[in-house]
């Protein structure tokens, strides 16, 4: 008696899953399960061994890590050594992230190629049992019928239990007489694959000279005219090399205020402004008594009470930061009096970055706090 497969056709994967369950519980012997796409257990209920495509994938990405690191030292340390900035030659940090990139691409490719080989998949193979749609739109189980090992009708009555939507019974010698006659597109493969191989040797035999420049595409792109910032170009605007920004452009962080340096547009800025810190952010507070002690403290003092070294010398002292008007001032208008300046006091919009404007002011209201609890 002539071996022969036994094919159930189902509508979805839970029918097929549920069958091939059962079919391994009664002792069928599974020849393997078709889908279009991979359905999570099916290679438990086939019985299936764990795939040991992870340690060809770890294997390979080990191999790409020590590949990329011995290559990378040979270049740096042996072939080539350049001395950057007085590091050592076997500067490995560096090498880390070409390693890296070197792992994925090996242990990918690795994968792939181990993947096709262990499955014998290669351009050209047809499918010889089942047909072309088998893996396309179709959910199909395969039992093997061997003397005494499974009887048909048993089989055929466990794929109408879980709804199959076809049974045939096929000969292995009848289903592939209909396959492709030959692998027409494997040897075309192998025929591009014989002319890549003759053109790479053809060149490496006729070789080149290397005293002639190759022939360049859009030079003008590869060697650029170079200009000093500052530099004449009587082909830009303005006849400069540095051009000034757009009309109405923002830079980043620089938002602008509309105020005016005069007392109207201080009240104004002190309604307006919000601080963005809160007092209980302690590094904000920290940052303030920095920027205080390197820009405020010559002239209001470190207690702010307007006695700082400079006021000794001959500079007119600042009014206390503990006067009633200045308990009483916002922190808007502080930060439009540090901003524009007022009276005797310079503008610090230059000096210090708005944030830092912000976190003096927090400093101040903390002196303001610390003198008020001494009373």
């Amino acid at each position: 008696m002539n071996q022969s497969l036994l094919v159930g056709t189902f509508a979805n994967e839970h029918d097929l899953l549920h069958a091939t369950k059962a079919a391994r519980q009664r002792g069928f012997p599974i020849v393997d399960a078709y889908t279009p796409y991979p359905v999570h257990g099916l290679d438990e209920a086939m019985g299936l061994k764990p795939s040991r495509l992870g340690a060809v994938c770890l294997l390979c990405g080990l191999f790409g890590v020590v590949t990329a690191m011995a290559f990378q030292y040979w270049t740096m340390a042996i072939d080539w050594p350049i001395n950057v900035g007085g590091r050592p030659f076997n500067s490995w940090p560096a090498f880390v992230p070409v390693a890296f990139e070197v792992l994925v691409l090996f242990a990918g490719f690795g994968v792939v190629f181990a993947f096709f080989g262990v499955s014998r998949l290669f351009p050209g193979k047809t499918a010889e049992v089942i047909g072309p749609r088998v893996s396309n739109d179709q959910f199909v189980l395969v039992i093997e019928a061997k003397d005494n090992a499974a009887d048909g009708d048993s089989v055929f009555d466990l794929f109408r239990e879980h709804h199959a939507l076809a049974t045939e019974e096929c000969v292995p010698s009848e289903a592939s007489s209909g396959a492709a006659p030959s692998f027409s597109l494997r040897k075309w493969n192998i025929a591009l694959i014989v002319l890549f191989a003759l053109i790479g040797v053809m060149n490496w035999i006729m070789g080149s000279d290397t005293q002639q420049h190759n022939v360049e595409f859009l030079p003008e792109m590869v060697h650029a005219v170079p200009y000093e910032s500052f530099a004449k170009q009587d082909d830009l605007p303005r006849k400069m090399a540095m051009q000034p920004p757009p009309e109405g452009t923002i830079a980043r962080g620089q938002l602008p205020l509309h105020y005016q340096a005069n007392p109207k547009d201080a009240e104004k800025a002190g309604k307006e402004l919000v601080s963005p810190l809160k007092a209980s952010d302690e590094t904000a507070r920290k940052r303030g008594a920095v920027v205080y002690a390197n820009y405020c403290l010559m002239c209001h003092g470190g207690a702010g009470e307007g006695d700082g070294p400079v006021s000794k010398r001959g500079v007119p002292a600042p009014p206390s930061l503990h006067a009633e008007k200045a308990l009483k001032i916002k922190d808007g208008q502080i930060f439009h009096i540090i901003t524009y300046g007022q009276a005797n006091m310079a503008a610090y919009a230059a000096q210090v970055p708005r944030g830092d404007r912000w976190a003096v002011i927090l400093h101040v209201r903390e002196l303001q706090k610390a003198k008020g609890a001494g009373k």
